[in-house]
């Protein structure tokens, strides 16, 4: 193989293959038929004598040579294109490009809603994939072009091809039906402990941030249930008397049809960190500084509406907070 036999756009191929891992969808973000990235993907093939991707499933897999050009390839085409971006201004309201975040069931329940509707009213021509980013793996997603930036609460090792910013931190609850009796006494550590616990993990069976606290005290929680998401919380504890975690985030979106209380938890519990996550080769990339920059935007509006909201109700009390019931710190 000699380099003069490579054409870049073979390069771009393997790029956009290694993000969308779907011949027809790398062909519709190309421009072009999929046989003719079929015919492509069998140049590169034959020149760098590897398969590079193989079916499974629905899904084209990397090999682990892919894997190992991704990094270079990459940031090679990302330094020709950000030469070229040097004489050219990205202009949200004029580009078509496809952005692709990154986001957890407990952040998308927050983000979605203002996400789309500044990203419709700033590029009406672009188009906006909202992607599952729950447990530390999307750190390999972000990391292999699969997403621009990703939005998470998990613990990212640290990664010198990876930028991380810390957004902010949510402070740790317990989420109650609002008609248990547990909403109506004060929540003790004996309460805590003899009560039945409903876990919310992505893959039912990571332990949480209370379950860590309570480990350094020698202690366990009675878990009883798991569920995958929250945005059925509502519905899986009413009726009951279980209890469960989530960030006081969630204040925001529930109301009081969803019958939720929070109370404090009886012990302390590490707050959930937010971090905005994105490839270092693509951090200085106008659209996907744009693209950072909302997503600050409303991170940074959602805690102000959270934090005028934490000041109203009376102490001790399960009162209306915002459009949610929570107690008082105090």
């Amino acid at each position: 193989m000699s380099f003069d036999d490579i054409d870049l756009n073979l390069l771009r191929v393997f790029d956009v293959m290694m993000r969308e891992r779907s011949v027809t969808r790398a062909a519709a973000e190309l421009g072009r038929t999929q046989s003719a990235v079929s015919h492509s993907l069998s140049k590169l093939r034959y020149l760098l004598q590897d398969e590079l991707f193989t079916r499974d499933g629905g899904e084209m897999r990397p090999t682990p040579r892919a894997v190992e050009l991704l990094s270079d390839i990459s940031a090679a085409l990302a330094t020709i294109r950000a030469s070229i971006d040097r004489h050219q201004i990205f202009n949200p309201a004029t580009t078509r490009r496809n952005f692709r975040v990154g986001l957890t069931d407990y952040h998308a329940m927050i983000f979605i809603p203002g996400l789309i509707r500044e990203f419709s009213r700033q590029a009406p021509g672009a188009t906006l994939n909202v992607i599952p980013a729950n447990g530390p793996e999307i750190g390999s997603s972000v990391y292999l072009r699969q997403v621009d930036c990703a939005l998470t609460g998990a613990a990212i090792r640290d990664d010198p091809g990876l930028l991380k910013v810390e957004l902010g931190q949510d402070r740790l609850f317990c989420a109650v039906w609002s008609g248990s009796k547990i909403a109506r006494n004060a929540m003790t550590l004996e309460t805590y402990l003899a009560s039945s616990h409903l876990q919310i993990s992505a893959d039912g069976l990571a332990e949480g941030l209370a379950d860590a606290a309570l480990k350094q005290h020698g202690l366990r929680r009675n878990v009883v249930a798991t569920i995958s998401n929250y945005l059925v919380l509502p519905w899986a504890l009413r009726g009951t008397e279980l209890s469960t975690h989530c960030g006081d985030a969630i204040l925001q979106i529930l109301d009081e049809r969803s019958e939720v209380t929070l109370v404090p938890p009886p012990l302390a519990i590490s707050n959930v960190n937010a971090w905005l996550i994105v490839h270092r080769q693509m951090a200085n990339d106008p659209g996907t500084k744009w693209l950072r920059e909302i997503i600050m935007s409303i991170y940074n509006e959602s805690r102000t509406e959270r934090d005028q909201g934490s000041t109203v109700g009376a102490p001790g009390l399960a009162a209306p907070i915002g459009r949610a019931r929570r107690r008082s710190f105090d």
